[in-house]
């Protein structure tokens, strides 16, 4: 029997095919359950190009992040070491200026004054040099020319001790 044949067969013989009849409900049953196959089978396929595509820009930002994060943690604790060592420096130094201070007063007492006076313009380079570590401009320099400002208010008044004690001498 070819297609048209069994159609035919079918259209002639229909009568014979329903022999069980079905209450309307059951239809309507049977309807909402197909529909409801219908709207599971309907799921989204994400084609595979875009789940990599969307991978990569995934792997792109947390390396971005990572990298951000470690540079910060990397300069914050450069930061630190840097203000360890000028916090080093600064009672190292403070405590021989401090010392070479009472030694000039010991030395001669007016002098105390006027040493205090003519380290002004030291003192006022040193807190331009610290508002400049503040801006984190270049901080090593920043930090070296603070320990040379140290090491010049130290050679001045180890000058003035000097010429103190020659003067005393004579």
């Amino acid at each position: 029997m070819e297609t048209n044949d069994l159609k035919n067969f079918i259209d002639v013989n229909r009568d014979s095919f329903e022999v069980y009849d079905y209450p309307q409900e059951d239809w309507q049953a049977i309807s909402e359950k197909l529909e409801q196959a219908e709207n599971r089978a309907k799921s989204v396929v994400i084609p595979l190009v875009y789940v990599w595509r969307a991978a990569a820009v995934f792997l792109v930002v947390i390396g971005a992040a990572f990298y951000m994060s470690w540079i910060n943690w990397k300069s914050q604790s450069q930061e630190f070491m840097m203000s360890a060592e000028l916090q080093e420096a600064e009672y190292y130094y403070g405590e021989l200026i401090a010392t070479k201070v009472a030694h000039i007063s010991q030395l001669d007492q007016n002098a105390e004054q006027e040493v205090f006076r003519n380290m002004e313009a030291l003192d006022v380079a040193f807190n331009e040099l610290k508002s400049d570590l503040k801006d984190n401009a270049d901080n090593e320099e920043v930090i070296h020319a603070m320990i040379d400002n140290y090491k010049i208010k130290l050679q001045i008044l180890e000058q003035i001790i000097t010429q103190l004690e020659e003067r005393k001498e004579l």
